[in-house]
């Protein structure tokens, strides 16, 4: 994603330790089709409840239906200190978002739950994230492979 490029992001929130965000960017003149295609990949194939433990057939099955989705980027980032509460730990996810995605646009809530097929890859999308990672998964198993520009990591510790 290029700096200045305006860009929609839905938001997935892990409230289980150790907490994460997740921000799926979608053009806005995309997003129609982004929804659709979404949609289209994951309509009645089974999710799993983590990527690391899912079969790897499936983890290919469903890697393979999503890369027709257009995103114009993924930002996720993981809180893992232990002493930040679940909303102290949203607010600072929320503001290194803004800081790394100065031109982003977040969906509010109620536009975002009209989009099931995006909220569904950024659901799996998380489980992704929140792999080890020193687990490597080939290309055609790992579901951030499709995305052209993503940032992982986590926050540091510190004040922000």
């Amino acid at each position: 994603m290029t700096h200045g490029q305006r860009v929609l992001c839905l938001l997935h929130w892990h409230g289980e330790r150790p907490h994460g965000l997740t921000a799926l960017g979608v053009a806005p003149d995309r997003l129609t089709e982004a929804e659709e295609k979404a949609t289209a990949a994951l309509v009645g194939l089974p999710l799993p409840a983590s990527w690391q433990g899912a079969d790897p057939a499936l983890r290919r099955q469903l890697v393979a239906a999503c890369r027709t989705v257009p995103t114009a980027g993924l930002w996720h980032v993981t809180d893992e200190r232990p002493a930040v509460d679940e909303n102290r730990a949203r607010h600072d996810c929320l503001s290194v978002l803004s800081a790394e995605w100065p031109g982003a646009d977040l969906l509010p809530t109620e536009e975002a739950d009209r989009l099931p097929g995006l909220a569904a890859l950024g659901r799996l999308t998380s489980l992704v994230c929140l792999m080890p990672p020193e687990v490597w998964l080939d290309a055609e198993q790992d579901l951030l492979d499709i995305y052209d520009t993503y940032t992982v990591g986590t926050l540091p510790d510190g004040p922000f």
